[in-house]
């Protein structure tokens, strides 16, 4: 049975790092907030193989875009939707903040714990969320494995076929970032014993390309300049976009998709909650 297609407008707030796809070569996961009738509710657009679209087609965080959607009744989370990326229209950008702060008001605050046992109780719980921070304790680093032999020879076939999806970046080879980096943190759970969120962050991953040439240490530092001491800073008021996994197995799995760090004079002036 087809599945009705659908018009949404969406402020995408989360961009994950490309990962080597059968189907797409390669492709990422966009998560936002859908706008309009209704209000703002979370959204998850899945698969786009985004390196190989038209650059007029190509997006960026807090770009609000309009574009055809479905279903995406293999994924029983109830976020989750397949998009018709040649339908993809830029009509707007989210900036300053508080335009950002503003759009996001309306939607319920929550933590990974409030998340994860939510998933727990039931497979189509929230599989987004603004989750609250109380404390982090810091990054830890481990060496990325690389791509395993069938993402290779994925990826190596991606380069002598023809584009079919059009310009974009798809010419150059994905590269596996060298660094998987994880926060470790406590949620706003009263009880919240400490949490692990991979950084899943497309934002990591360029920054790590931008760095390349820098040895472990000093790209660490580069990591942590960004994601600790410039997001987690006195007068930003941080939170992560959180997502979980869609195999019912780690349902209950929840990484970083993203950090949402406005200033706290922005959420002071609109406030968010």
């Amino acid at each position: 049975m087809d599945v009705i297609a659908e018009k949404a407008q969406v402020l995408i707030t989360v961009k994950t790092t490309p990962q080597p796809s059968t189907k797409y070569k390669d492709v990422v996961c966009t998560a936002g907030v859908r706008l309009g009738e209704g209000g703002p509710r979370w959204i998850r657009l899945y698969p786009i193989p985004f390196r190989y679209l038209d650059t007029d087609l190509q997006f960026k965080k807090y770009d609000v875009i309009e574009l055809e959607i479905r279903r995406r009744h293999e994924d029983s989370r109830r976020e989750s939707y397949s998009p018709d990326w040649s339908s993809v229209r830029k009509v707007d950008h989210y900036d300053p903040w508080e335009r950002r702060v503003d759009a996001l008001r309306d939607l319920p605050l929550t933590n990974t714990c409030e998340l994860s046992a939510a998933a727990k109780l039931h497979h189509a719980a929230p599989s987004l969320g603004l989750g609250g921070v109380a404390d982090i304790t810091g990054i830890h680093f481990e060496t990325h494995p690389g791509w395993n032999e069938k993402q290779k020879a994925i990826l190596s076939r991606a380069l002598e076929e023809v584009d079919l999806f059009g310009t974009g970046e798809g010419t150059k080879k994905l590269e596996a970032p060298r660094l998987v980096a994880t926060y470790r943190y406590r949620c706003t759970a009263p009880a919240c014993d400490g949490h692990r969120g991979q950084i899943l962050d497309w934002e990591l991953t360029a920054l790590q390309q931008r760095f390349r040439s820098a040895t472990d240490l000093e790209l660490k530092r580069h990591i942590e300049t960004k994601f600790l001491d410039e997001m987690f800073n006195s007068k930003r008021d941080t939170h992560f976009f959180m997502g979980n996994f869609e195999a019912p197995i780690k349902r209950d799995k929840f990484s970083v998709l993203g950090v949402w760090y406005p200033r706290i004079t922005d959420v002071e002036t609109l406030p968010l909650f």
